[in-house]
């Protein structure tokens, strides 16, 4: 009986900590609950485990058996992993790599150290028993600096939408784990109870787990530095639109001063009139005059200034450039999304429609926004015209004014999200949609 408890833990070490590794960073991101998939995994770890402990009493079984089951199981857990997660698969390989590197790291430790305490011990306790006393010290002094790491740079890292970089991944993991391969002949935890092995394994993990360490931190920097160059480019685009106010301010206080100026002769040239009984004249001369006033032709798009202002600005610009343009924002004054976040995405969809529309050459040019407020959740559609090819990698959609993926929508699907919303871009018979669901903030 201590046995099979041994051994059953053996397995619940091997597989837990490692499967919460793998989710913790995509835990926004799940296809199914924290909860459902909690239970999900110890109905998984339960019948693992009792099979094993089943499976290691029967007299026909080896230690090629068990690499083989665990294999068999390793590869059932990350097939499952992957359809439970809503992430590009690039991105779901790296969490994973780390995961089973440090699986690999840990288990291979205890199985050494397993292999030189049994031998003098196999009389007092069961196989495994040293095994797991090792897991579980390094679990508790290496997983609090790698779900802080998880945190810090993983996460980050994975804000990266594509590009290039994520490619190295692929690269990495096929080199080091073939290499595990090739030089002792197999990838199981426990074929290291010779020196060499170890020494191998220990290699091969520890370098996955310090590339990838490198990796995610130099992704993070990339992450940071996209958000500082977009931030750099609001800052620019609300100090234009500032600028182009308090023109417009002063022209509106040069024309108050004019008009008041010419209210005064208005007046006395009414007077006049009045004073001689000539109504008829009186009459025409105002008709004259209120034909002369410029109607306001300043139109409230949305109650949110922060909306309408940035909206007004493109716009603007649109319907100078020939554009034809359709505005519906059905917004409240105050929205419990930050202003900075919604001129972001407001701003990058409304650029890179106006943008898209001054490349053509031919055929109608439009620009069409809506935004409402639909229960817990903000939804904002732009669509807009376009000529060419648009350009895509990997489904990541491309700049046509840079290498790599556009700043704008990497920019988008950032605030996206940070409030646990969705981004999705289509384009069909040279109509270019762009579809942003937010959730409001409790």
């Amino acid at each position: 009986m201590f046995a099979d408890t041994i051994t059953f833990i053996y397995i619940v070490i091997f597989v837990a900590p490692f499967a919460t590794l793998r989710f913790y960073p995509f835990r926004d991101k799940l296809r199914i609950s924290v909860k459902t998939l909690f239970l999900l995994y110890v109905v998984l770890i339960l019948v693992q485990a009792s099979l094993f402990c089943f499976a290691t009493r029967q007299p026909f079984w080896d230690l090629s058996m068990t690499q083989r089951y665990q294999l068999a199981f390793s590869i059932f857990n990350s097939i499952l992993s992957f359809f439970l997660v809503r992430e590009k698969l690039i991105k779901q390989v790296f969490v994973w790599g780390i995961a089973f590197s440090l699986a690999g790291f840990i288990m291979t430790n205890a199985n050494f150290l397993e292999s030189l305490f049994f031998a003098k011990y196999t009389d007092s306790v069961p196989y495994y028993f040293f095994a797991n006393i090792a897991s579980a010290l390094q679990i508790a002094i290496i997983f609090p600096f790698v779900i802080k790491h998880m945190e810090q740079n993983v996460r980050p890292a994975l804000q990266i939408a594509s590009g290039k970089s994520w490619h190295i991944v692929w690269i990495i993991f096929i080199l080091l784990y073939s290499g595990t391969f090739l030089t002792t002949g197999g990838l199981g935890f426990e074929r290291s109870d010779t020196l060499y092995d170890y020494l191998i394994r220990i290699f091969c993990f520890g370098s996955i787990m310090g590339s990838s360490i490198i990796f995610s931190i130099a992704l993070k920097q990339t992450a940071e530095n996209i958000y500082l160059e977009e931030k750099a480019n609001l800052s620019e685009r609300q100090l234009a639109l500032e600028h182009e106010y308090f023109q417009a301010i002063v022209a509106h206080i040069d024309e108050t001063k004019a008009a008041r100026h010419d209210l005064r002769h208005h007046l006395t040239l009414l007077q006049a009139y009045l004073a001689a009984g000539e109504q008829q004249k009186l009459k025409e001369y105002i008709g004259q005059y209120l034909q002369t006033v410029a109607e306001d032709s300043t139109i409230i798009l949305c109650k949110n200034y922060a909306v309408d202002t940035i909206v007004r600005h493109y716009i603007e610009k649109a319907k100078h450039s020939g554009v034809h343009t359709d505005v519906l924002l059905n917004l409240p004054e105050k929205i419990k999304i930050a202003d900075s976040d919604l001129c972001v995405v407001f701003g990058n969809l409304l650029e890179n429609a106006w943008e898209a529309c001054n490349r053509q050459k031919t055929g109608e040019k439009f620009i069409t926004v809506s935004a409402a407020v639909a229960g817990e959740y903000i939804i904002i559609t732009v669509d807009n015209s376009y000529e060419g090819s648009i350009l895509k990698e990997n489904n990541a959609f491309l700049s046509s004014k840079r290498d790599g993926e556009g700043i704008g929508i990497t920019s988008v699907q950032a605030v996206s999200d940070k409030y646990y919303g969705e981004v999705k871009f289509e384009f069909s018979d040279q109509i270019f949609r762009s579809s942003v669901m937010l959730k409001l903030v409790t």
